[in-house]
């Protein structure tokens, strides 16, 4: 087996060169052989971040705890610190899973810190933050980071496709909360939904041609 040190990966096989790089191999200890190159996950390429990630998680959480009942309060504070701390994983989770579509990676993103919110709201005895405030703003910011991916990652056609349905989603969901009467503030929401229609004119005016393009290609019209 051969080892690339570019691309941090083994190669199994007689290969002189890197099938993915290109790089000269060198030669490695390991007996086993075989054809295809062994790639590793993120989390195994970052073992040692996420290990220390872990590990302060932990000591946050215990610490919390320990304080908590050292010192009691008329709450369980700590609890709320150590469900942080997991809904910090899961966004964490989604984002390394997904990390290679990033319209999909941030419409996850927004549904998980949504529905938390909600749940934690609930737990805490509604009081209606997390649609008058969390909902339309986690949107909002959404909307701004998917314009600012796709101009940096250089998204294609069909991605843009994506780019619209969640654009109009995420406009959609804050007007029904305000129509429905559910949010109390509706300033945050009015500015998501409005955000929502100017950003898909703004994508129909510059990538309409190239979207009905791209549908005429897949419908064979």
């Amino acid at each position: 087996m051969k080892y690339c040190s570019k691309c941090k990966l083994s190669v199994k096989g007689q290969r002189k060169y890197c099938p993915l790089c290109q790089n000269e191999l060198e030669h490695s200890n390991d007996a086993e052989d075989g054809v295809f190159p062994e790639i590793p996950t993120v989390f195994r390429e970052y073992s040692l971040f996420f290990r220390i990630l872990i590990l302060v998680s932990v000591a946050v959480g215990v610490a919390s705890a320990v304080v908590n009942a050292a010192f009691p309060a008329r709450i369980w504070w700590s609890f709320f610190v150590i469900a942080g701390i997991g809904c910090f994983w899961v966004s964490t989770a989604i984002a390394v899973s997904k990390r290679r579509n990033i319209p999909k990676n941030i419409l996850y993103q927004v549904v998980v810190i949504s529905a938390l919110a909600v749940v934690w709201d609930l737990c805490t005895g509604w009081r209606g933050w997390s649609v008058d405030y969390v909902i339309p703003v986690t949107c909002t910011f959404a909307m701004f980071s998917l314009a600012i991916a796709a101009k940096i990652a250089n998204l294609h056609v069909r991605d843009y496709m994506i780019y619209l349905v969640v654009d109009g989603l995420f406009g959609i969901v804050p007007a029904v909360l305000v129509i429905t009467g559910v949010v109390h503030t509706q300033l945050p929401s009015l500015i998501c939904t409005g955000t929502s229609v100017l950003s898909l004119t703004a994508l129909l005016l510059f990538e309409g041609e190239n979207m009905r393009g791209e549908l005429r290609r897949r419908l064979h019209m």
